[in-house]
């Protein structure tokens, strides 16, 4: 489990260098896991090039990292159903639909991406392998295109163009000069599985002048006045992994649970893309929630407040560290039940993080876990369907 922890701590800690410093110097062991088991997963192309993705999005720091996975690993899912069907090779069309996926992501490294697939392709042997693995990468592609076809019309290129709120008791920028907030649309992405970011919303909060939210900011000062060591590296420890890619952390996470579980290489391709697609689903939530209350930050209610993290710019409730990682998490735990709910303990600590952090009520951190409840209860029931492709509605 620290092996792992470290590795995803470098992998994030590349970009997160180069945008801000943490100062964290310690990090916590987390909840132990089940050891990983030689298998030949590491193998397949579904681990090669999801390792590869979580690169490209930590040296890139792009700012679509929440759609990147979910559309990768939805087509590298459609790519191994489809090759199986004609009896294709599996690892050359998940190869092909990645990399026309991460193309689309990164076009300016489709040079590299290139390149990276056609010394995928030189190396096999030429008396057959790689005539078989070449006519994969081209079926691969095809499921490719169908998806990226979808992310093209997802909504994600809507821009902002309100004004914040001007009643008191709202949430205002701490930044300064102040900005535009974060994520102020994406509640209107098209959903793979929720009809709407607005399906699940979170029910209003408790007003500030309320006994109950003198208590949850009261909660906050507290631990801001007495914070210990520990708290302070399990905010910071999360904070590294999540900055700027923290669905690659669950992505790796989900990973090393199918290789502990010896699945095939198309079982994990679903579970990637079941897990990664909740995650959106919730994270789309999150953002409706937020800009329909506008809640302000602990720091506004209270400039007494300290600050153990980086303060984001939009509102504060819900929480979406806890919407993602609750959705993920039980999308992990139930498909991995014999790990005891190991998943959702460490998204539970996830949103602790946010509160130890001095950037997030308690309110915010259950509404997001409840939220991620619901919308992995919805993906879990609806699933993926066997032996055919699948896209989200194109409504």
């Amino acid at each position: 489990m620290k092996a792992r922890l470290f590795r995803l701590a470098a992998e994030s800690a590349v970009a997160a260098v180069l945008l801000f410093a943490l100062g964290c110097t310690q990090l916590p062991a987390g909840p132990s896991t089940t050891a990983v088991a030689p298998t030949s997963l590491r193998a397949t192309a579904t681990m090669h090039w999801n390792d590869y993705a979580r690169e490209l999005v930590t040296r890139n720091s792009s700012p679509q990292v929440a759609r990147i996975f979910p559309y990768l690993t939805l087509a590298q899912r459609n790519a191994a159903v489809l090759a199986r069907q004609r009896k294709s090779n599996v690892d050359g069309a998940v190869a092909g639909a990645s990399a026309a996926v991460l193309a689309f992501f990164f076009p300016g490294a489709t040079q590299a991406i290139d390149a990276q697939l056609a010394r995928e392709i030189g190396a096999l042997g030429a008396n057959g392998p790689r005539g078989d693995f070449a006519a994969g990468v081209e079926i691969g592609k095809r499921a490719a295109d169908d998806v990226i076809a979808a992310a093209k019309t997802d909504r994600s290129d809507l821009v902002w163009s309100g004004s914040v709120p001007s009643t008191p008791g709202t949430w205002k920028s701490q930044a300064q000069p102040p900005q535009p907030p974060l994520f102020a649309r994406t509640g209107e992405l098209r959903p793979f599985f929720t009809t709407s970011g607005s399906e699940f919303r979170a029910p209003p909060p408790p007003a500030l002048d309320s006994e109950a939210f003198r208590v949850t900011i009261a909660e906050v000062r507290r631990i801001s006045d007495n914070r210990t060591a520990e708290q302070l590296r399990i905010a910071q420890y999360w904070e590294l992994v999540a900055s700027p890619n923290f669905p690659g952390w669950w992505n790796l996470t989900a990973l090393e649970a199918a290789e502990a579980h010896h699945l095939s290489q198309e079982e994990t391709a679903e579970v990637l893309a079941l897990m990664h697609m909740a995650w959106l689903d919730a994270f789309s939530t999150c953002a409706d929630s937020k800009f329909v209350y506008w809640v302000p930050r602990p720091t506004q209610v209270d400039p007494e407040i300290r600050l153990a993290i980086g303060l984001p710019n939009h509102p504060s409730y819900p929480s979406n560290h806890s919407c993602s990682s609750s959705a993920a998490a039980r999308v992990l735990d139930a498909k991995f039940p014999d790990q005891g709910g190991h998943y959702l303990a460490l998204a539970q600590e996830v949103a602790m993080s946010r509160i130890y952090g001095g950037i997030h009520y308690s309110i915010d951190t259950e509404a997001g876990l409840e939220i991620g409840r619901k919308v992995a209860a919805k993906v879990l029931a609806q699933g993926l369907p066997p032996d055919r492709v699948w896209l989200p509605s194109q409504e």
